[in-house]
């Protein structure tokens, strides 16, 4: 299938009108072939918290348009590779941890950190071979606050450039980022397209309907609850409700007095979310991934300030989970719909879900039409 009949100027004088993008473009492998060359290997991805990359040795892995990367802590600061061997393409390293070296598992080609290539078992006797020719390719990592990522493209604008503003942002929630402590990393698998999911997320009209619980911890309604975007990134931004403070809620909450008073809900393109609640400091971060046109892998990270009880910790996990199985519930569904096919398009409220069609224009403007 052809990825498209119109042309970006139309779809984009669609979207203006909040008409949405058609079903095929959720549904679509083409489409979704396109999205990962053109949108992800030329944006940022996060790969893990700096905290993580403290002393030389340290490494985290990742992937960025379904290239394996990897960043290591070596004597310069940050370096970021492509965590492939030369050899056979096999990944070198696998998770997170500290080594003196980067071993590939499959042959033992051997590579120092700054991903010059340093033992070859037999290669003594290989005519014409020279370890100086089969570095690990290198690529950009950068950290944003505490917040590492990697892009495969040398002519991007720094992470800083696109999203610096956030971290002023999320300081007046009352988190303070350099304080923040990992807590848990969770992987995780959904059956909706990615952009399906992402848009859900970039809207709380749905919110007073679908999220009891967030609902009642949370004032959502649109005079108070606030969307803006931000170029590259955008945000939500509500205010805990006085009955949840007061202990009041008729629906079962975590703790939600404390040093945050105001939620925080963060857009980085393409497809990273930052998520602040109210009551002791937290964060989570969020990456949603296309797994084909149906599917979407992500992983969740939750840190917390210093000091965190198990019990909060605990609960606002549980929270958060919550809201998420209730969110793919929708989404879910929103993708048999759009499978269905009929139909082709929907119309969004321009006043309540602009930030999903600034999404939507900056797939157009990336993607484009056939």
């Amino acid at each position: 299938m052809t990825l498209l009949a119109d042309t970006s100027s139309r779809l984009l004088a669609a979207l203006e009108r909040g008409e949405s993008l058609p079903a095929r473009w959720y549904t679509d492998p083409g489409i979704t072939e396109r999205e990962i060359a053109q949108v992800f290997r030329k944006s940022w991805n996060y790969v893990g918290p700096l905290a993580h990359l403290a002393e030389i040795g340290d490494y985290v892995t990742g992937y960025a348009g379904g290239v394996p990367v990897a960043v290591v802590r070596n004597e310069n600061g940050l370096a970021g590779f492509v965590n492939v061997c030369r050899h056979r393409r096999h990944e070198v390293m696998k998770g997170r941890g500290n080594a003196k070296s980067l071993q590939c598992g499959y042959h033992a080609w051997t590579y120092d950190l700054t991903g010059g290539l340093r033992r070859v078992p037999r290669s003594t006797s290989e005519p014409n071979f020279n370890l100086a020719d089969f570095p690990l390719l290198p690529i950009r990592a950068e950290a944003l606050g505490p917040f590492v990522f990697v892009n495969l493209d040398p002519d991007a604008p720094s992470a800083a450039s696109l999203y610096g503003p956030v971290l002023g942002l999320i300081a007046e929630s009352g988190v303070i980022l350099d304080t923040l402590v990992h807590y848990s990393r969770e992987e995780w698998r959904s059956n909706a397209n990615w952009k399906t999911m992402l848009e859900n997320y970039l809207e709380c009209y749905h919110c007073a309907v679908a999220h009891p619980g967030f609902n009642a911890a949370i004032d959502v309604r649109p005079d108070v609850y606030t969307l803006k975007t931000h170029g590259y990134f955008s945000s939500q931004s509500g205010q805990v409700r006085p009955a949840a403070l007061a202990g009041k809620s008729k629906v079962e909450l975590y703790d939600v007095a404390g040093a945050v008073t105001q939620s925080q809900y963060h857009f980085l393109w393409p497809n990273v979310t930052i998520n602040i609640n109210p009551g002791f400091p937290n964060l989570s971060i969020d990456v949603w991934t296309p797994d084909g046109p149906n599917a979407t892998k992500g992983l969740s990270e939750q840190f917390f300030g210093p000091g965190v009880s198990e019990d909060f910790a605990k609960s606002l996990v549980a929270f958060n989970k919550q809201v998420a199985a209730e969110d793919d519930a929708l989404t879910d569904s929103v993708q048999r719909g759009l499978l269905g096919g009929i139909p082709d398009t929907g119309r969004f409220l321009t006043n309540s879900e602009h930030l999903v069609i600034h999404f939507q224009k900056m797939i157009v403007e990336a993607v484009g039409g056939s």
